[in-house]
């Protein structure tokens, strides 16, 4: 029986970097801490023993002053211990003195040195002293021994150096309650600084971080637009910068992928209903011609016997629906083939104008007011017969689209013309009241129509797209207030955007 695998173990646990930047601050802090309060007993230590030297060097010095004029032309002699040791005695307990001594060093090698006068333990005798008034300090296990050669009047009786030793135990640096008001203060300096520093990590470290994980937790749902601000360490705003652009990158790439998805989906569209409409111009357009013919020979007014009103009447319905199949049938036939293409440079407006002198006769744009504004001067680089078709059909749509139940509501269409050199606009704007939101994704699908039952296909504006797109041009459906409504109308209308290059383009050119 095989027992199923557990996970690794960096997998099952999971450490958080913020308890790990807090316990190693505070294990940096505390051995700051440690090594600053040894150094700082270290050198005061050192400056208090060389502090209590200094102290113990200059009362030898003043006593050995004190005690000199007594010594001179045997006057240690006469003097005795009765004149001397009141004085040195004096000494015992001061700065931790211990024990002084006058020691008489001869220059006899077989006379050992001997005390004169001796306070306190027995002192084991100084090592003969270079000149008179010098002082030399040592530490012996824990003490402090000064010599002093003395100076006396009139010189040493029988020759030799008198000098003064004295020892003292220095007071000690430290004591216990020492040690634990030191321990005490360096805890509570330990712990604000680990307060502080815990607080300066989770500002500038943990905070920042949380933030870039919330982002990509965004990310990771599809939500692109995700942003971080870039503030905080240099680091961290260089991390958020770098994850800024990651996000736009994937927002242009998702869009670029998108646009290419919705030309593949347009493609097969095409295609399909290219494949659809072979068979029907095969399938249904000769039975129609056929069916249109017998009823051209019927109404035919020498046809025996002769038509009654009634089925006059009939017929000529039947010949109107026939017609308006076969102009479905051309509309399929125009989607799916290509067309044939003469591109020359034409004036935008002088198109424009010319297509609304003839739309003025036509019955769709009766009771319709057609404008045309713009520059004279702006040039577009298309065939006329596909720039006329691309016009028409919207200014037809756009008249009817003006057509509303507001009596007070003019109805309007203007065509406005710009040009920035490059590419000349051509926007289409009527005095309706726009296009809704919830179909305005779908405008431009085959088959699609807002139109009511009879009055339209659905075709129109998928041929027009495909027909700009075709002289390297673009038509869209403009946002809703995108222009200033129309003088007089109460709706900002819709605004259909037709965008030409102004002159040869490379690919023309190539």
């Amino acid at each position: 029986m095989t027992t199923p695998a557990s996970p690794p173990a960096a997998a099952s646990s999971r450490r958080s970097l913020r308890w790990e930047l807090v316990v190693t601050l505070a294990v940096t802090l505390m051995m700051a801490v440690v090594s600053l309060s040894l150094a700082t007993e270290v050198l005061g230590r050192r400056r208090h023993d060389a502090a209590q030297q200094q102290q113990l060097s200059d009362h030898v010095q003043g006593l050995a002053a004190l005690i000199a004029p007594q010594l001179g032309s045997g006057a240690l002699a006469a003097a005795g211990r009765g004149q001397l040791e009141p004085v040195l005695r004096a000494s015992i307990g001061t700065l931790g003195i211990e024990a002084i001594a006058l020691h008489r060093i001869t220059d006899r090698p077989d006379e050992p040195p001997r005390i004169a006068v001796g306070l306190a333990p027995p002192l084991p005798p100084p090592e003969p002293m270079d000149k008179p008034g010098g002082t030399r300090v040592e530490d012996r296990d824990g003490l402090v021994v000064v010599d002093r050669a003395l100076r006396t009047f009139g010189g040493a009786r029988n020759g030799g150096t008198l000098v003064l030793r004295v020892i003292a135990r220095p007071a000690p640096w430290t004591r216990t309650q020492d040690w634990t008001e030191v321990a005490v203060l360096a805890l509570g300096v330990g712990v604000v600084m680990l307060v502080l520093g815990i607080g300066l990590i989770e500002m500038q470290v943990t905070r920042p971080l949380a933030r870039v994980r919330d982002a990509v937790g965004q990310v990771a749902m599809g939500n692109l637009r995700a942003q971080i601000p870039e503030e905080g360490p240099a680091e961290l705003q260089s991390l958020a910068g770098s994850f800024n652009q990651m996000t736009q990158s994937l927002r242009d790439r998702v869009e670029q992928i998108e646009r290419q998805r919705e030309h593949l989906v347009r493609a097969e569209q095409l295609a399909s209903v290219g494949r659809i409409s072979a068979g029907i111009a095969h399938e249904v357009g000769n039975p129609l011609a056929a069916v249109l013919g017998y009823v051209e020979l019927l109404l035919d007014p020498r046809s025996e016997p002769e038509l009654g009103e009634t089925q006059r009447d009939m017929l000529e319905r039947s010949r109107t629906q026939i017609e308006r199949i076969q102009g479905i049938v051309t509309q399929l036939l125009h989607y799916a083939r290509p067309t044939r293409q003469q591109l020359v440079p034409l004036g935008a407006v002088a198109a424009g104008q010319g297509l609304v002198r003839l739309l003025e006769h036509d019955p769709r744009c009766a009771n319709v007011t057609l404008n045309v504004e713009g520059d004279p001067d702006a040039k577009v680089y298309a065939d006329p017969g596909l720039l006329d078709q691309i016009l028409r059909n919207l200014v037809v749509n756009a008249a009817r689209a003006s057509n509303t139940d507001e009596p007070d509501n003019p109805r309007r269409v203007t065509v406005f013309v710009e040009s920035d050199g490059e590419t000349t606009h051509i926007d289409v704007q009527d005095s309706g009241p726009g296009v809704p939101d919830e179909v305005r994704d779908r405008l431009f699908e085959p088959f699609f129509t807002t139109a009511k039952a009879g009055e339209g296909t659905g075709l129109g504006l998928p041929i027009c797209q495909g027909l700009a797109q075709s002289m390297d041009g673009a038509l869209v459906l403009r946002e809703n207030g995108s222009r200033e409504p129309l003088p007089g109308a109460r709706f900002p209308g819709a605004v259909f955007r037709v965008t030409l290059p102004a002159g040869r383009s490379a690919s023309d050119s190539g």
